[in-house]
């Protein structure tokens, strides 16, 4: 475990994910303000992020804006939020999506987002999932670490 590079992290987990970016109509916005350095393991961070990213992806099938944010929060905390233009997680879902084995997904496990809200608390940070609330449909994803 080492201070990050928040950015420079997101930049990489861009990367990773440009193969169903280059496939879709999405539009990527950068809001990456963050000067504290996270500590957490970068491997680990790269798969929970990336994990956001894909299910940002898609819930956006035909298209859509996904918009990745970092900042300093507090005295000692960094924040990174994954927001998208997707339909949104509605009451039910919100209420079970961090439980093993919830997805909306066909194909998918329902593992990804338990998983990755695990990896987070054991480096006392938090994955909280919420309704956009700034009139626009989709869903925000916010990843609070030590810094």
């Amino acid at each position: 475990m080492e201070p990050l590079d928040s950015t420079r992290v997101v930049e990489d987990c861009l990367v990773l994910v440009n193969h169903l970016l280059a496939r879709s109509e999405i539009r990527v916005e950068r809001d990456l303000r963050a000067t504290r350095r996270p500590e957490i393991n970068r491997q680990e961070l790269q798969q929970v992020l990336v994990n956001l990213l894909v299910n940002a992806v898609h819930a956006m099938p035909n298209g859509g804006t996904l918009r990745i944010a970092s900042r300093d929060v507090g005295t000692d905390r960094v924040e990174l939020s994954v927001t998208d233009t997707g339909l949104g997680l509605g009451d039910e879902l919100l209420r079970e999506l961090f439980k093993p084995f919830v997805t909306r997904k066909k194909d998918g496990t329902g593992l990804g987002l338990w998983i990755s809200r695990s990896i987070v608390e054991r480096y006392a940070g938090e994955l909280v999932a919420a309704d956009r609330d700034d009139g626009v449909r989709g869903a925000r994803f916010t990843l609070r670490l030590r810094a």
